[in-house]
């Protein structure tokens, strides 16, 4: 009989889960997951951190303004995988800022930023074919980045496609189409946009002619710092807009 029941317990014991052992096992799990987990944090905000010194640089808010310091910021976050800071490396590229001017350089990092939905990057890719700088010049696939980046809501790249449209650049040169387009950008607060809508009017371009209409256009786009639009208006009323201030 004590044999028996010795043999009961030896068998209960042996069933019993080893708690301490599966504990071991899960913090080393953790262990070798958390480091990259926080490390991958860390350079988010390290990313995040640079990009914001660089477009402090690039502005001169509360720093003077240095292209080159902004530049070697920008790099740093970009590097980490920052789509704006890819985006604002790729501009700078396109205008020399701090840099001597090079399409190509530019156009990498804006496709870099592109492939992240940077839907600035995706207009100035589209702007790129469509002026030929770096590339050669491709309405169409200007055209299919516009859309890509208008359908991601941006206000440059509608006004963009009005250009094309205007313009028959690509498409059959449309008035009307290129006028939605204007609108859907002007609606955005583009003054590009409005500067366009009110060429449109003053000139009447598949609308009727209506000068006050057109005057009205402008003056939204001058007030937004426009400096066209501030022409627009001299030209027809002898009227200068006062300076708009932008950094």
């Amino acid at each position: 009989m004590k044999c028996w029941v010795f043999r009961i317990f030896l068998l209960l014991v042996l069933m019993v889960p080893e708690t301490g052992k599966c504990r071991s096992i899960q913090s080393e799990v953790l262990s070798t997951e958390m480091p990259d987990r926080r490390s991958a944090d860390a350079d988010r905000e390290d990313a995040e951190g640079a990009y914001r010194t660089g477009m402090s640089y690039y502005y001169g808010h509360k720093v003077d303004r240095d292209y080159v310091e902004a530049m070697k910021w920008l790099r740093l976050s970009a590097e980490k995988g920052n789509d704006a800071a890819q985006y604002g490396l790729g501009f700078m590229y396109q205008k020399g800022q701090g840099v001597d001017q090079n399409y190509g350089e530019a156009m990498k990092w804006y496709r870099r930023s592109a492939e992240k939905g940077n839907s600035n990057a995706q207009n100035q890719i589209g702007y790129m074919y469509h002026h030929g700088w770096g590339v050669n010049t491709d309405y169409g696939e200007a055209m299919k980045w516009y859309r890509l980046s208008a359908g991601n809501g941006n206000p440059a790249a509608e006004d963009n496609i009005g250009v094309l449209y205007e313009h028959g650049q690509g498409v059959k040169q449309d008035y009307a189409e290129a006028m939605r387009w204007y609108r859907i950008s002007a609606a955005k607060g583009n003054g590009e946009a409005e500067l366009n809508i009110g060429n449109f009017y003053q000139h009447g371009l598949g609308v009727e002619r209506d000068l006050n209409k057109s005057m009205k256009w402008y003056r939204s786009a001058a007030a937004k710092g426009n400096e066209e639009a501030r022409e627009k208006i001299a030209c027809l009323t002898g009227e200068r807009m006062p300076e708009t201030h932008r950094d």
